[in-house]
Formats: C-alpha cells, sequence, structure tokens
C-alpha cells in the first residue's frame, strides 16, 4: 500500500509516495451535507470560504481515541503549499477498530479567487502522555470562490428582454432561485401552450415525455429543459438556430445547484448560451 512521505523545503512540501508494509487506516468521503450523493470520479468540488459538512468513512483504523484534527494544504502537481496545521475538527473521537467506521466534521476551506485542489490529512491525537498522533488518511477536494454563487446571482436577475420563467413539476431551481431572492415567473407544473422568444424558458421536468411534449411546441423558443432521457449519457446538449436556442440537460445537475459549485457554474454557461441573441439578430 502507498503512503505519502512530506519533504519540506523553502516552505513548499514534496509529496513523495511511500512504500509500506504494514496497512494503513483509509478514509473516504462518505456523504456531504445537502447534497443527494452521486457517483463520480472527478474531486469532490465545495466552496472556499464556507464550512461543509462531511461524513467520513474510516476504515481500518485500531481502537483508540483522541482530538480528531487535520493539516491542509494547496496542492499543484507533487508540490504541497501549507496552510493549517492541526485544525481541530472534533474534540473527542473514539474509533471501535471495526472494519469501518462513519463520522460527521464540519470543514472550513480557505478562501480562494480561482479554483484550487486541498488536500486535507486526517490524524487522531490521543490524549495519553507521549503518544504520537496516529495517521488516518487523507482526501482531496476542488474548492471555488465563492463568487460563482454571486455571478450566477447577477446574471439570473430579471431583464426587461428576456424574463425568466420556470416550468415544469421539479421543484429544486424555484427554490434555489428563491433563496437567492432572484425573481422569476412561474409558468405551472404543465408545459405552456406557446412560447415567447422574448422570454428565457427553464423547464424542470420529470420524465421524458415531458421533455418530448415541451420540445414539440417550443419552436423558435430560448429554453433549457432539465429531463432524464436514457438514450443519452449525462450531460448538456444545445442547439442554436437561427430562430431559437434550445439546450438539453440529462445529467442531475439541479439535484445539487444550492450547494455544489459545478452544478452553478454549468448554469452560468447554460445560460449564457440561451441568453444570447440568435444569429439573426446580430
Amino acid at each position: 500500500m502507498k503512503r505519502w512521505f512530506s519533504g519540506f523545503l523553502g516552505g513548499v512540501i514534496f509529496l513523495v509516495p511511500m512504500v509500506c508494509a504494514q496497512a494503513a487506516p483509509s478514509i473516504q468521503v462518505a456523504g456531504m451535507e445537502g447534497r443527494i450523493q452521486s457517483h463520480t470520479t472527478v474531486l469532490p468540488a465545495v466552496f472556499g470560504n464556507r464550512e461543509q459538512g462531511i461524513d467520513l468513512e474510516i476504515a481500518g483504523a485500531a481502537a483508540l481515541s483522541g482530538s480528531l484534527r487535520a493539516d491542509m494544504f494547496q496542492v499543484s502537481g507533487t508540490l504541497a503549499m501549507p496552510l493549517i496545521k492541526d485544525g481541530l475538527l472534533l474534540e473527542t473521537l473514539a474509533l471501535t477498530g471495526a472494519t469501518s467506521q462513519q463520522v460527521r466534521v464540519m470543514i472550513k476551506f480557505p478562501d480562494v479567487k480561482k479554483q484550487a485542489e486541498i488536500l486535507v490529512r486526517f490524524s487522531l491525537f490521543s490524549n495519553a502522555p507521549g503518544a504520537k498522533a496516529a495517521p488516518l488518511g487523507e482526501l482531496r477536494f476542488a474548492v471555488f470562490p465563492a463568487s460563482v454563487t454571486k455571478e450566477l446571482t447577477d446574471l439570473l436577475q430579471p431583464k426587461p428582454d428576456a424574463r425568466m420563467i420556470v416550468f415544469g413539476p421539479g421543484q429544486p431551481l424555484r427554490h434555489f432561485l428563491s433563496g437567492l431572492k432572484i425573481a422569476f415567473e412561474d409558468g405551472g407544473t404543465d408545459t405552456p401552450d406557446r412560447f415567447d422568444s422574448n422570454r428565457l424558458y427553464f423547464g424542470d421536468l420529470a420524465t421524458h415525455e415531458q421533455y418530448q411534449q415541451a420540445e414539440d411546441r417550443s419552436a423558435g423558443a430560448r429554453i433549457v429543459l432539465f429531463a432524464p432521457d436514457e438514450s443519452l449519457p449525462p450531460g448538456v446538449y444545445s442547439e442554436r438556430s437561427n430562430v431559437g436556442v434550445h439546450v438539453q440537460v440529462t445529467s442531475p445537475l439541479l439535484d445539487n445547484i444550492a450547494v455544489d459549485p459545478r452544478a452553478q457554474l454549468a448554469l452560468i454557461k447554460i445560460t449564457h448560451f440561451l441568453s444570447a441573441l440568435p444569429s439573426s439578430a446580430n
């Protein structure tokens, strides 16, 4: 099993892999507060300068107790710049020595000006005299500027030539907009009979049948439809014509829209694409 040896040189830590003869404890993210968990291979995304509740699953640790602490580094390749040393997460944590054990912690990530990779290294500090800290493992997170939410809020503010209309049975987008105090027109749970080219339509739909009905009526509209589609991989599909803009979102982008910076960045890009005037109007 690999572990990481930290070498210090000129204020920068070099992370060098080491091979250990004895299996070490491991730690992973079991869940994140306020989010519907999704299976993904990318780093968990969080906002800087905000606390995030995280469920940790600790495996392979001996039965011991003490305070749970963390070192935090900003990582670039094999270089790691120290940010926080022995930050306290829990005053007391009792590990039972079971195969795995879950614990909830609150971590405040550093404020960043642009996306950064942050490594968090967890250790248990025993209260016994002379005892050494027991390493539990480490995790990496993609940390995004808190300004992403403000950028999205400013972008979605009502405009005379592009009022926002939300329709469909889904509620996540409505709740998100209401939480940010963004005014929008509620088009109801059904698909509008007609679409106005001077409006921006956001359809939060539950089935592919609802998507098909909205698509059939949306010629010439500027519209984004959030709906499942088993015929397509999860993603964002866009099409622009001389008379309208159509965006289909098959990924569960709205599930974590209030807390996931990647989802908010995706909505920023979608809204920019939707807001742009058709080429014939340029």
